[in-house]
């Protein structure tokens, strides 16, 4: 008996419930035909410069760098620089042990007196050809021989830029069969950035596009670059067409090593009469508001991107548009804007 009455206040309790429920929406269903309004959100269409691009992410790299080492098996007598240090194209960077530079040295001043003594004679005819070929061809195997000694034992910075890696210490002996390096060094004037472009827009970049690449360091601002290379063939493990773009860093902002947002310019059009992405229901159709009314219109649209759409034809710049609560919105219907 107690359960059955149970069951009949749980039954009444809900059908309470059903009832309030179908009377609030009766009431919000009788408010929306009195008032025959829908809410709505605007924006002005603009007439500004807009741009179509293709996105990609990629992570920046030094277009120069080089791995500094001797390209024989010496002892390291002194390391001239530090990690950071800025170095011109020639400096000094490295002095190798040079016992063996003394040596070659040494010979090649000898041979360098014979040669001039005999070139002398040569001119006068007091030698043969014979004597002073063989006089010649001493004197130019010791200098090559001196200055291969020379240029791997006083070791000079082969371009301008900065020393990022120090990987050897003064006094260590240094194998260049073992693949290191003793330093590295990085022009950070110019940075690229790679990307790999598919099958389907593979077309569409070209060498010479305008690239803007953005990082997470510099949230508002934007690099400027420039597509430099476009392999003319697939990578065959991805399927991808590898793409190098180009950036400007002589105030050195940027590091190699960053990740960044690249933006591959493919199309651009000035002052262009523009709308937010979401202005467009229907694939070609906007909500004009004209006299509290919202009024379809047709549009032809043109360029586009992530974020905004041109209207070629149908609006003009400085007319209201519908942007939020336009799904599902009557031709001529009443409009409030939130």
């Amino acid at each position: 008996m107690k359960k059955i009455l149970f069951n009949l206040i749980t039954l009444a309790f809900a059908s309470l419930i059903i009832l309030t429920a179908c009377s609030k929406k009766e009431e919000a269903k009788s408010e929306v035909e009195f008032t025959g309004k829908n809410y709505v959100k605007v924006a002005l269409a603009e007439q500004k410069n807009i741009e179509e691009f293709l996105l990609f992410t990629g992570q920046l790299q030094a277009v120069q760098e080089a791995y500094i080492g001797s390209g024989m098996s010496l002892r390291i007598k002194d390391i001239l620089v530090e990690e950071g240090d800025i170095v011109n194209e020639s400096d000094l960077l490295l002095l190798m042990d040079d016992a063996q530079l003394k040596q070659a040295e040494a010979q090649f001043v000898s041979a360098e007196k014979d040669y001039n003594r005999m070139k002398a004679l040569k001119e006068k005819g007091s030698i043969s050809d014979q004597a002073f070929d063989q006089v010649e061809a001493g004197y130019k195997t010791a200098k090559a021989g001196y200055e291969f000694l020379k240029n791997n034992t006083e070791i000079r910075a082969p371009f301008s830029g900065i020393i990022s890696a120090k990987f050897k210490k003064s006094g260590e002996e240094f194998t260049p069969m073992m693949g290191g390096a003793i330093l590295k060094l990085i022009n950070i004037n110019e940075l690229k950035i790679k990307v790999c472009i598919s099958d389907k827009d593979i077309n569409l970049i070209k060498k010479g596009q305008k690239a803007k690449v953005s990082v997470d360091t510099y949230p508002d601002e934007t690099f400027i670059g420039i597509v430099n290379y476009v392999s003319p063939e697939a990578d065959k493990m991805s399927g991808t067409f590898p793409c190098e773009i180009l950036i400007d860093n002589k105030n050195g902002r940027l590091k190699p090593g960053q990740y960044g947002k690249v933006k591959i310019i493919i199309a651009e059009r000035k002052s262009a009469v523009v709308l937010p992405q979401n202005a467009v229901v229907n694939d070609n159709e906007i909500f004009v508001v004209e006299n509290g009314r919202a009024i379809k219109r047709t549009v032809i649209l043109g360029l586009q991107n992530e974020g905004e759409i041109e209207v070629v034809k149908g609006i003009l710049a400085g007319d209201t548009i519908v942007i939020s609560g336009n799904v599902g919105l009557k031709d001529g219907a009443l409009v409030v804007i939130k």
